[in-house]
């Protein structure tokens, strides 16, 4: 009779040390990364989500069972909310709500006992989001955007600065040029390869025409 809760409870017991495992291997990779939810948050993400779904079948909610399912949705929501922020003209966190968001749906399917489809998610996310990461640097190192503000000490020499664009193989657009006594300000955006932009960055240092510059 001693054994009786262990016999009753063990799959139960199982299900949850499982969720906070992998929970835990999805946290990792942001935890490396510094990122706002690090391999605790996520791991107590899927574990309660897993709690939830227990509780769900457990309180015998028939031909009703989604419902507990939609509210950690809603819920999952919220602490997902919380990581999203605005840096300046970016926005950041989305990545981590996303996972988030993982992490929860994999405690719901320790919860239901779809272990094969848990780990199927769990290596498809690690995929996403380690080997992915560099096919995300070769685009954003590929198509680089940048919002450039160039202060002249005078007027400047509008054909020179397109014609080192163009020989660079930058795209600009949407010009603004303000002035200001003897001064030009010009605005615009650019579209190229990073390595461009850094030597286009030089050649505004070297010009003796430009007073300042930012991006």
């Amino acid at each position: 009779m001693n054994n009786l809760p262990t016999l009753i409870y063990g799959d139960e017991v199982f299900k949850i040390i499982l969720s906070a495992l992998l929970g835990s291997l999805v946290g990792l990779e942001r935890e490396v990364r510094r990122k706002p939810a690090g391999f605790r948050t996520l791991a107590l993400i899927s574990l309660g989500s897993t709690i939830f779904t227990i509780c769900s079948y457990k309180l015998g909610f028939n031909g009703n069972q989604d419902r507990m399912a939609a509210n950690i949705i809603t819920g999952v929501g919220f602490l997902g909310a919380g990581v999203i922020y605005r840096n300046g003209f970016s926005v950041s966190g989305i990545t981590t709500a996303a996972t988030i968001w993982i992490a929860a749906a994999l405690g719901m399917l320790i919860g239901i006992s779809e272990y094969m489809l848990a780990v199927i998610t769990l290596v498809t996310s690690l995929v996403i989001l380690y080997a992915f990461e560099f096919l995300q640097n070769w685009i954003d190192a590929a198509f680089q955007h940048r919002s450039y503000t160039i202060a002249y000490k005078s007027t400047y020499d509008a054909n020179e600065l397109k014609e080192k664009l163009s020989a660079l193989k930058l795209k600009p657009f949407d010009f603004k040029e303000t002035r200001q006594d003897e001064k030009s300000n010009l605005e615009f955006e650019v579209i190229g390869k990073d390595g461009q932009m850094d030597i286009f960055n030089q050649w505004l240092l070297d010009n003796p025409k430009v007073y300042s510059f930012n991006w």
